[in-house]
């Protein structure tokens, strides 16, 4: 099994760095610019070659690379980290008491500015 790469590459001007990004998006990866003339891509299930010789060929030179974890990769993509749970909403001791409840026959009572 391939593990997934974080790719990052440095061009010579911004028309090149241009052209990679929308070769590489057309492929399918997933490219994202820094800046003007850098470009980042993480590598999950295409091909880490064909990147960086499309990369290559367009004058990028590579800066950096790394292996993603794979948790980091989920979490990224789905937000799990960034969701807020109040512990008010997990705990179990919510009202259970039928009293407190309305009941059909007493929302007939309630008057709506209307008589």
């Amino acid at each position: 099994m391939n593990m997934p790469m974080a790719i990052l590459f440095d061009f010579v001007d911004s028309d090149k760095a241009d052209q990679a990004f929308s070769l590489l998006q057309e492929l399918g990866y997933d490219p994202a610019m820094h800046n003007p003339t850098r470009l980042h891509i993480h590598v999950i299930g295409e091909d880490l070659t064909s990147a960086l010789e499309i990369c290559q060929a367009h004058g990028g030179t590579l800066v950096e690379q790394s292996t993603i974890q794979e948790e980091l990769i989920a979490s990224t993509a789905y937000g799990l980290d960034a969701i807020t749970i109040p512990a008010h909403l997990v705990n179990e001791d919510l009202v259970d008491d039928e009293e407190l409840l309305l009941d059909i026959g007493d929302m007939s009572s309630f008057s709506g500015g209307r008589e």
